[in-house]
């Protein structure tokens, strides 16, 4: 099992509406007029939240005008230092966060004013904040989804240069509380080698068209032997459709009838930093269960010879939602809890199996595309020493 690093890609934003910040031309006169001088704070005010709304949508949705959920405007927002952003800098500001950590801010925001209807100005005050916190606490979320939540409207403070309430002492405390109050277990086992080995053997069983047997065996052995998550080779959405392993990304090397080895091109990846896709190269073995032979003879009597790589009789995409529901039979099939193995027990597994192996930190983060010490979570071995 091998890998390069993970690289990922960037996406432009189109350059900020620079006409709707400006005020209009006004005539000079001997006296002040209050009204005229009132009007033009409204129309300031107007323009700088309509200007912040759109750079929100920017940020959160990848293009203007996405998302349901209308976005705070400021009145102390800083519009010179925005307004004259060029292409290439907007650009670099959309390479900074990537299309899953856009969403996931979108979806905080909402959340936020799913607590307080009336949010519509930044700096948020600090009653609001911390009341959010509370409120997810009540919701039961946990402590990590509660400082993430807390952590994207950080950002939309940081990103407009506003004082930021989310970094006040009190703040810190309420997270805190809540790490020991909802203190975090990832209850998830690993899919190790024979549990793997079990479970294609129990599809033969619980799925009852051979060609969907060989999908899932074939899917099962990859995303093992890759430490790939599910989401990178079967789609959620059909919106998913091109952002999953394709047909033309998957290349098999050695003899036509028996492969070495099998090369897939991973375009869309969780840690993705640039546009370069990550690439892994699978070594063959002998016996039943070689993830080489499982795919390639999967690709052979597949009819499909473009779109994802994983795909029904028909030509449709294999679902997130058909692999889980598979998964779950063959587990309780073959004698264990379904409840505590999921689609990232395969990643889960990878890595503790290649600790097992002696594998070293590094090359086990390397290989899982980690960018962190987060795989020290992922090795669930007692004899291993990190």
């Amino acid at each position: 099992m091998s890998s390069a690093p993970a690289l990922s890609a960037s996406q432009s934003l189109p350059p900020l509406n620079q006409t709707a910040t400006g005020m209009p031309p006004v005539a000079l006169t001997s006296q002040p007029n209050l009204q005229t001088a009132a009007a033009l704070s409204t129309e300031k005010t107007t323009a700088a939240a309509s200007s912040l709304t759109s750079l929100l949508d920017t940020v959160f949705a990848g293009s203007q005008g996405e998302g349901s959920s209308p976005g705070p405007s400021a009145n102390s927002y800083p519009l010179s230092s925005l307004a004259d952003l060029n292409l290439t800098t907007c650009s670099i500001l959309a390479a900074s966060l990537s299309a899953s950590s856009r969403a996931a801010y979108r979806q905080s925001w909402n959340l936020f004013q799913t607590m307080d209807k009336g949010a519509s100005s930044l700096p948020l005050s600090l009653q609001s904040v911390c009341n959010f916190i509370g409120y997810l606490f009540d919701k039961q979320y946990s402590a990590s989804s509660i400082a993430s939540h807390v952590s994207a409207l950080s950002y939309l403070h940081k990103l407009l240069n506003l004082p930021d309430p989310t970094q006040t002492f009190i703040v810190r405390k309420l997270l805190k509380g809540c790490s020991r109050l909802l203190p975090s277990q990832d209850t998830r086992l690993p899919i190790t080698k024979e549990i793997l080995h079990k479970l294609i053997n129990a599809n033969k069983m619980t799925v009852s068209q051979p060609l969907n047997q060989l999908l899932l065996k074939a899917l099962y052995l990859l995303c093992f032997n890759a430490f790939l998550r599910l989401g990178e080779v079967v789609v959620k959405s059909v919106a998913d459709r091109d952002r999953v392993l394709q047909v033309q990304d998957v290349t098999f090397h050695g003899d036509g009838n028996l492969p070495h080895s099998v090369q897939i091109v991973i375009r869309h990846h969780k840690t993705q930093k640039k546009n370069d896709p990550l690439i892994v190269s699978i070594q063959g073995g002998s016996g039943e269960f070689c993830p080489v032979q499982a795919m390639h003879e999967y690709c052979k009597k597949s009819s499909h010879s473009s779109g994802p790589f994983f795909q029904f009789v028909d030509g449709t995409p294999v679902t997130y939602s058909f692999v889980s529901s598979q998964l779950s039979k063959a587990i309780s099939f073959a004698g264990f809890d379904p409840k505590r193995f999921k689609g990232h027990s395969f990643r889960i597994g990878a890595a503790t199996h290649a600790a097992q192996l002696g594998y070293s930190e590094s090359c086990i983060q390397h290989l899982g595309r980690w960018n962190s010490n987060a795989l020290h979570r992922y090795i669930r071995i007692k004899s291993f020493e990190i």
